[in-house]
């Protein structure tokens, strides 16, 4: 590239970085500064965690409708011993925060920064989950910073540091328990230092935190509580009348006009999808290389937003880990080492995905579209991560996919890890 064009690129990869900045400033502090109802009332998910996890440490009762682990209720009451406004400031901060870094870390690890005119990439991949990012950030949630430690623990991961990829691994399955299948992940790729030290840091968050909190006795009824809440929130009658929901089972009874046959077809042949995309997953991280960032951002990113697109109690601001596949596709799509091919189906995922959840529809179908999008850019970049040129020292290289004989690639490689 020749120093004038180099010069150019970098100035787009600055306006790229921020725009996405602003686009992300905006989001979250647009309505909950300057919404039409003052701050810090506008705050709507904060408020519940302010109230609830304050309730819960006093009382060791849950409150309806507030389903969160103990761990994270010990989180949530440290956070709320401020004034609520006070309180309020510091989680808007540490989800604007969270944001920023999970697209700073994804860019970094992914080398976007290392080529000029990549980092335009970033606002690209919004795109796609812009909506998510929105539901969060205003309403002031914990699933951003629930992504930005999982992708900490991917980095760490990576680096071969398991101590601290054990950490952030249980912080964020104690702030939501949709990334706990990260744990048998670990174990499954034979990374056993990073499993024992993240099965360690679990235990300290789930049994340690909350005697600490609540102490051992009172532990023990918060989790009584917490079952309680879990039952719940799967009872069939509660996810139909629910205002917010955009579960599977929602909108497939939508789309079958109440036919419970019919509705239980739609649901078990989306779950059926989701498992055969888990089951490549979990060939593909077998036989990848350890310190693949693809695809160690790809495997972990699946695992938990399969868990997430068939949980009976999704709401859009539970899919920010979409970032993650978006990003991925539109890198393999602009790395001019991998084959024509690859990079079109990278991209057409990749667009194909806007398009769906851009797509209006009747917000009780929003279940099966957000499914939809997850299942298209999470398969791909399985696929992708698999198939593409590696440059991790030990990683079989394909050249061109089209032309090489899968079953006996994918057996030489399930061979080389024996």
């Amino acid at each position: 590239m020749s120093s004038t064009r180099s010069r150019i690129a970098r100035r787009l990869d600055v306006i790229a970085v921020v725009g996405l900045a602003v686009w992300l400033s905006l989001d979250l502090t647009g309505r909950a500064l300057f919404g039409s109802v003052p701050w810090p009332q506008s705050v709507v998910d904060y408020r519940i965690l302010y109230d609830s996890s304050r309730l819960v440490v006093e009382t060791h009762q849950y409150p309806p409708h507030y389903p969160y682990p103990p761990p994270a209720v010990a989180i949530h009451a440290a956070s709320a011993v401020f004034p609520f406004a006070v309180s309020a400031t510091v989680w808007l901060a540490l989800t604007g925060l969270a944001a920023g870094a999970s697209y700073f870390v994804l860019a970094r690890t992914l080398g976007l920064h290392r080529q000029p005119g990549l980092l335009l990439l970033l606002p690209l991949a919004h795109l796609a989950v812009a909506y998510y990012f929105q539901w969060d950030m205003r309403s002031i949630n914990c699933n951003l910073i629930v992504l930005a430690a999982v992708l900490f623990g991917c980095v760490a991961l990576v680096a071969g540091r398991e101590s601290v990829a054990g950490f952030w691994f249980a912080l964020s399955i104690a702030l939501k328990v949709f990334p706990v299948l990260i744990l048998p992940y670990l174990a499954w790729s034979r990374r056993w230092r990073a499993f024992g030290w993240a099965a360690g840091f679990t235990l300290v968050f789930w049994v340690a935190v909350p005697a600490l909190a609540f102490t051992p006795e009172g532990a023990l009824a918060v989790y009584d509580g917490w079952f309680g809440q879990l039952t719940k929130a799967t009872n069939p009658e509660m996810k139909q009348i629910h205002p917010i929901l955009i579960s599977l089972d929602k909108a497939a009874t939508h789309a079958a006009n109440g036919d419970v046959t019919s509705a239980r077809a739609i649901t078990l042949g989306v779950c059926g999808l989701w498992v055969l995309v888990g089951l490549a997953g979990a060939v593909a991280c077998r036989v990848a290389h350890r310190t693949d960032p693809v695809s160690v951002f790809t495997h972990v990113s699946l695992l938990i937003l399969g868990t997430v697109a068939v949980n009976p109690y999704l709401e859009p601001y539970h899919l920010v880990p979409l970032v993650v596949p978006a990003v991925v596709l539109l890198a393999v799509a602009a790395d001019a080492r991998q084959s024509a091919s690859l990079r079109a189906v990278a991209l057409v995922a990749f667009v194909v995905g806007v398009a769906i959840v851009k797509w209006s529809s009747p917000w009780p179908l929003r279940g099966l579209l957000v499914n939809a999008q997850a299942l298209v850019l999470c398969g791909t970049a399985v696929w992708v991560a698999w198939a593409r040129v590696n440059d991790s020292p030990q990683a079989h290289v394909i050249t061109s996919p089209a032309r090489q004989n899968w079953f006996a690639v994918l057996f030489q490689r399930l061979r080389a890890t024996r």
